[in-house]
């Protein structure tokens, strides 16, 4: 009868615990805050934040200093375009928010070379699984890229842009992301 009652209180405490959601933060408030902790660093670099989603989309969440915006998506502003100055030092935080599991939705924010063929690159990534779905035959053509992450999970990558003026091509390269729309331009300009 004891070990029953006992039973009886550890399954009563675990609903307890899960109906109030544990006292942990969702994903999404999680991902702010990490996001506003990398912010709150004042180096002089400027700073992007990036957000990766369920609808395959590199979003914002208000437009920015040399930030070209489309449309939006849900509650964000589609990002489209970074202009960014020969030689200019850039922060890119990235984090993604989603509701399914990493192996179904998880971003990256890779860019490449100006001339490279961006969509034989996405192909290629598809099978590279075991390198984060970076194609290991177009690695000499990435400039830089963040880990691949998956919901709450933020990463952040300082770069120089390169010297010679002209657009470069960022995608996400997790299976399928390029082709749903997840691509956007660097666009070095004077």
């Amino acid at each position: 009868m004891n070990k029953l009652l006992f039973n009886s209180i550890i399954v009563a405490l675990l609903f307890a615990f899960t109906a109030c959601g544990g006292g942990g933060d969702t994903a999404e408030e999680t991902a702010s805050q990490d996001a506003e902790s990398a912010e709150a660093v004042d180096d002089g670099i400027r700073t992007i934040d990036i957000i990766g989603t369920d609808d395959m989309k590199f979003v914002v969440e208000s437009e920015g200093e040399g930030l070209v915006t489309g449309g939006t998506a849900g509650e964000y502003i589609l990002l489209e375009a970074i202009e960014v100055a020969p030689g200019e030092e850039i922060r890119i935080n990235l984090t993604t928010v989603s509701n399914l599991p990493p192996t179904a939705m998880s971003h990256n924010w890779t860019l490449v070379e100006m001339g490279t063929d961006t969509d034989a690159f996405a192909r290629a990534s598809i099978t590279a699984r075991d390198n984060e779905y970076i194609a290991p035959d177009f690695e000499d053509q990435v400039i830089v890229h963040t880990a691949m992450l998956g919901d709450g999970e933020t990463d952040s990558i300082t770069f120089t842009a390169p010297e010679e003026t002209g657009d470069y091509d960022y995608i996400c390269t997790f299976p399928g992301h390029y082709a749903g729309g997840m691509v956007g331009i660097l666009r070095v300009q004077e």
